[in-house]
């Protein structure tokens, strides 16, 4: 995820499913 290093990201329904997924992701 070089793209997104340093930025910020907002994931809606990231409390489960694909949104989960997705946060969990770009968290890291």
């Amino acid at each position: 995820m070089g793209q997104l290093e340093g930025k910020t990201a907002v994931v809606t329904g990231g409390s489960a499913g694909i949104g989960l997924a997705t946060a969990v992701r770009l968290a890291d």
